[in-house]
């Protein structure tokens, strides 16, 4: 009879953890999309695997928006697991660290959390050539970080650094290149 009441209790348990992740995943997938939709510029999901779904994510992406035959992108956008992990938990990082230069990995995790983001929402948009648009990603990745809960100051100083660590070297990337979303100023990107 014991035994049988501990057993219903971890079940009951069990149940009850898994409703709450799976409402706590559900809100945090609801708060990306509205970043993910003003980026787009139409309403789109943005979808975290669940506990079970991440053990199984072998993608090695970390993240990705499906296209059509004509060319027409999804509603939706399929983030990594520890994409998402990084995006919830965006708020809590210390970036005090880019006014010092003395980032790390746990800053550039995060950083590039935000801007495949930016990233995944310009394909939403309809962009299907990466270096397009990532490009368009890198000078967003500051809009994300922001809507994520970084001061101004801050999330423009991360997507500098982000883009100082690794696309300097993108071919049409530049300031007053073909890319530039604002070539009037001189901010880039």
């Amino acid at each position: 009879m014991i035994a049988r009441a501990l057993i219903a209790a971890a079940v009951v348990t069990l149940v009850a953890v898994g409703w709450i992740r799976h409402e706590n995943r559900i809100h945090e997938q609801n708060r990306l999309a509205k970043i993910a939709s003003a980026i787009a510029g139409r309403p789109v999901g943005v979808r975290c695997p669940s506990l079970l779904g991440g053990l199984v994510d072998v993608r090695g992406e970390a993240g990705s928006v499906q296209f059509d035959a004509e060319g027409h992108p999804a509603n939706v956008t399929n983030l990594a697991p520890e994409t998402c992990n990084e995006l919830k938990h965006f708020s809590h990082g210390d970036f005090s660290c880019l006014d010092r230069n003395t980032c790390g990995f746990s800053q550039f995790s995060a950083g590039w959390a935000a801007h495949t983001l930016a990233h995944e929402s310009f394909h939403l948009r309809g962009f299907e050539d990466e270096g397009v648009t990532e490009c368009y990603a890198m000078q967003n990745t500051a809009f994300v970080a922001e809507r994520l809960g970084l001061s101004p100051h801050l999330a423009r100083e991360l997507q500098l650094w982000i883009f100082d660590q690794g696309f300097r070297n993108e071919p049409q990337c530049y300031r007053g290149g073909p890319l530039d979303l604002t070539p009037q100023t001189p901010a880039f990107p």
